[in-house]
């Protein structure tokens, strides 16, 4: 299997600027990373373990352990560069390890209470998809919860055309400097999203036994799976 789905999005990001432009390139982004942050703390106890995949500079990660500062984190990404800038960020913590790893690969041993990512996983081929979630699905402890942000592709060729104006439309409100936009074009072709529908399928497919949307912002999402008790 090759192992280059899983980076290709950061390997053309500069990990320098990608905290500082995520507002300006992600609609509702406080929205969606809130939102997912709320599902996990809702969910867990006061002292979860959590595993963020895709993890890159660690953004939603810091997000979690503001919200739940007890919580041992693990980040996981293939990115040296991107995991340099999260362990920075995290050099005062504790309770975080960071790893350098593929989406592919095996998840890191043990059962977690929370399974996190976000804008990550649209890079792998649909069936390396399912094959993460039944592996998420492994790794979750009875009342555990996958949550997962993420960038969809319209149901439709003119539904997705409008998802697309929607998001030049909020990137060119923000903003965005023109050579980011057409960077971010740019590494929009390496990606292979697929719609909400077929994903929450496939969150019941692997066994869990309850999924929802949370937020949503035209082609950005916020949804969850749960395996209750």
């Amino acid at each position: 299997m090759s192992q280059n789905f899983a980076i290709r999005g950061n390997d053309l990001w500069d990990p320098t600027t990608f905290d500082s432009l995520r507002r300006q390139l992600i609609p509702s982004f406080d929205l969606l990373y809130d939102s997912a942050v709320q599902a996990v703390a809702m969910t867990v106890g006061d002292r979860p373990r959590i595993l963020d995949l895709g993890a890159g500079t660690g953004l939603l990660s810091a997000r979690l352990l503001e919200r739940l500062p007890d919580a041992d984190v693990t980040l996981m990404d293939r990115s040296h560069s991107m995991l340099a800038q999260a362990r920075g960020r995290f050099a005062s913590e504790q309770r975080v390890t960071v790893l350098v790893r593929d989406l592919v690969d095996p998840l890191p041993q043990g059962r977690y209470d929370a399974i996190v990512s976000g804008l990550a996983i649209h890079h792998l081929p649909h069936e390396e998809k399912q094959r993460l979630f039944a592996r998420i699905r492994q790794h979750l402890g009875p009342g555990g919860v996958f949550v997962h942000v993420e960038q969809l592709l319209g149901a439709r060729p003119w539904l997705e055309e409008m998802y697309d104006r929607m998001h030049e439309a909020h990137v060119l409100r923000s903003g965005t400097p023109d050579a980011e936009w057409a960077a971010g074009r740019e590494r929009m072709k390496f990606d292979i999203p697929v719609d909400l529908d077929t994903q929450l399928g496939w969150l019941r497919a692997a066994g869990f036994t309850e999924v929802d949307c949370l937020a949503k912002d035209w082609r950005f999402v916020t949804y969850a799976g749960w395996v209750t008790p």
